[in-house]
Order: structure tokens, then C-alpha cells, then sequence
């Protein structure tokens, strides 16, 4: 039996500085039988450069996407991809030389149907580019969320089967972390609904047809666990391996890091929450599992604990946390409403006007 060819995929724009330290993380696997699929959004600002002093250390195809958001990067991705297994990377996160071996070997696990691994938030420091400080894991909790205590009880159980997953759906509709899991996440591979889309991987044929609904995304934000969902659904384990580790660069270009102080970010920020709640919209109807009581309680408790900091903390930062719980619902209910009537209701249009 051959090796496991294994495809990447990297959607990327306007990260010519940052690109390059990635594909070098590239050429340094323990593992070599892959492909790289870069899915570029014309940025003229040199990464077409970037990726040609690659060619001839990296099997690379350049795919140009002239248009579209980040899911439909992914749906090009998943279309072009030859490979097994097809992976996951952001354009600035920088994998750990051993990562596809530990993605590839978690495979070996009887019917598994997608992997994940560790994203450590790291920053290149002053004094040289090649050196790297390497902060926490932004998957794995390290305490126990005061509302994560309230809200299982509440709002936050998991969908039925997920129980045991770091990462699962609630049936309130919104991505949550099992912190008791996550203890033992650290050191062992373990159930998740995937985890961040900066460092996961899929078996190719278990994501036969899969694709995104393009016109109702726009950065993507929870769409690494509408796609776990479709695996799962379809029979098979997802997991978690500590091992694979990518590093995750931080940057203020970012597309869905908060720009504290910049009006530009906090629209962009108010975009990312009201894009990542809409997960209950986006699977209602498609997951019995979920609960309207619970999704009423999750805005009840959302709406209560954003008062009180504003009311405690005289932080009125936090009115804008409260304005996207508003619009999320609206956002929502409208949507509902439309496919109803056989309407064709664009979520992205409403989602538009946070950046503009």
C-alpha cells in the first residue's frame, strides 16, 4: 500500500510578508508526500513572488480567486484537492515540523473522519525574524469560564454525541469548549468537533460534495464546525491531536483580530461575533438537535451579563457587544423567515454594512 498523499490548502491576501515563513514551515516536514494548493486573492503586494520562490522546494499549484469570500477559498480548495487527506492552514500560521505526520498517524484511528491540532499564538520578536515567543494555546482553556459553569446548565449543553468533545456545538447554536476535556487534551488526543481552521485536516472522502453555502459567509467564523458537523453526521469521529501544532502569528492585519481603537476593527470585530453566533441560523433545520429555549436563553443571559459589565465597569465598549446580539437575532429570524416564504434572503449583504 502507497503513502498517504496528503493535500494542503491555503487560502491567502495581501500577506506577502508573512507567507513565506509558512511555506518555509513547509519545507521542513518530517513528511513529504503533499501537495500545497495556495488559493490566492489577487493582492498586489508581492505574494505571487512569494509563492515562485517556492516552486522548486514545494510541489505548489496557484489557484487565483478573482472573486468571492473566505468559503469560497475553501470550496476551491476542496475541488482542486487530489490528495487522501486534504489540510488546513492559514496563511500565517507556521506548522511545527512534524505536523502532517501527527495529523496523518491520527488517521490510523479507526474511522476517523476528520483531524485537528494545536494553534499556540506566537509573534516574531524585535531582534530577529527567525526567532519566535511562543505563548498559550488559543483551543485549549486553561479556567473555567464563569458563564461556561452557568450556561451548561442553561443554554450550553452539547448537541446529543458531542458530550465528550473539546470542541462541540451547544444546542443554543453557538461553538463551545468542554474545559474538562481540554485538561486532557494537553497531553492525549481526544474527541472535537475540529477546532480553528489556522490547523485542521479531513478525510477527502468524507467531505464527497461538501461545500459551503457561498453567499452567506464572509470571514468564515464557525465554519470549521458546520463542516465537523457534516462529518460527524455522516458516521464519523473527529479528533484533537496536541501534537500537530501550528503556530499562529500575531499581527494587526489580521482579518478577524479586534483593532482595539480603530474604528475599522471594532466594525470588523462586531462583524466576527454577529457572523460566528449565526451558526443556530445556519443549522436550523438541518440539526434537530438544536433548542429554541435554549438558543432564548443563551440571548437572555448574553444580553443580562453585557449590562452588567456596562453598568460595573462603566465600559460602554461593551454596548457594541450588545448591539450584535441584536443584530445576530434579527439577522436570523429574517432569514428563517425568507426560506419560508422561498425567498432568497443574503445574509451577506447584512453583514456588509459592518465595514462600511
Amino acid at each position: 500500500m502507497g503513502k498517504t498523499h496528503v493535500s494542503v490548502v491555503i487560502p491567502t491576501f495581501q500577506r506577502a510578508n508573512l507567507l513565506g515563513h509558512v511555506l518555509n514551515g513547509l519545507t521542513n516536514q518530517s513528511y513529504g508526500e503533499f501537495e500545497v494548493i495556495i488559493i490566492l486573492k489577487p493582492s498586489r503586494d508581492g505574494t505571487e513572488t512569494v509563492i515562485n520562490s517556492y516552486e522548486k522546494s514545494l510541489k505548489i499549484r496557484l489557484i487565483l480567486q478573482e472573486k468571492g469570500n473566505f468559503t469560497d477559498a475553501l470550496n476551491i480548495g476542496l475541488e482542486n484537492a487530489s490528495g487522501d487527506i486534504i489540510a488546513f492552514l492559514d496563511d500565517d500560521a507556521i506548522p511545527s515540523p512534524n505536523w502532517l505526520q501527527n495529523l496523518i498517524e491520527t488517521y490510523s484511528i479507526s474511522n476517523v473522519g476528520g483531524v485537528a491540532g494545536d494553534v499556540i499564538t506566537a509573534f516574531f520578536t524585535e531582534e530577529s525574524l527567525n526567532q519566535i515567543n511562543i505563548g498559550r494555546s488559543q483551543l485549549i482553556p486553561e479556567t473555567k469560564p464563569f458563564m461556561q459553569r452557568i450556561g451548561l446548565s442553561l443554554w450550553d449543553s452539547p448537541l446529543v454525541g458531542l458530550e465528550n468533545y473539546l470542541v462541540y456545538v451547544s444546542k443554543a447554536g453557538i461553538v463551545s469548549y468542554n474545559f474538562d476535556v481540554g485538561m486532557r487534551s494537553i497531553y492525549q488526543t481526544t474527541l472535537s468537533l475540529l477546532g480553528m481552521g489556522a490547523n485542521m485536516s479531513v478525510l477527502a472522502k468524507a467531505v464527497d460534495k461538501f461545500r459551503f453555502h457561498n453567499s452567506n459567509w464572509m470571514l468564515g467564523l464557525a465554519s470549521e464546525q458546520f463542516l465537523g458537523l457534516s462529518i460527524w453526521k455522516k458516521g464519523y469521529k473527529l479528533l484533537f491531536n496536541p501534537n500537530a501544532k501550528v503556530y499562529h502569528l500575531t499581527h494587526s492585519s489580521t482579518m478577524t483580530r479586534n483593532l482595539y481603537g480603530n474604528a475599522t476593527g471594532r466594525r470588523k470585530n462586531s462583524l466576527c461575533n454577529t457572523e460566528s453566533n449565526l451558526l443556530f441560523y445556519r443549522l436550523y433545520g438541518l440539526e434537530p438537535g438544536l433548542s429554541l429555549v435554549n438558543r432564548i436563553a443563551w440571548v437572555i443571559f448574553s444580553l443580562l451579563f453585557e449590562m452588567k459589565k456596562i453598568v460595573k465597569n462603566k465600559d460602554t465598549y461593551r454596548i457594541t457587544y450588545l448591539k450584535n446580539i441584536f443584530h445576530t437575532e434579527i439577522i436570523g429570524l429574517t432569514w428563517i423567515l425568507s426560506r419560508r416564504l422561498g425567498g432568497n434572503f443574503t445574509i451577506q449583504r447584512y453583514l456588509q454594512s459592518f465595514l462600511t
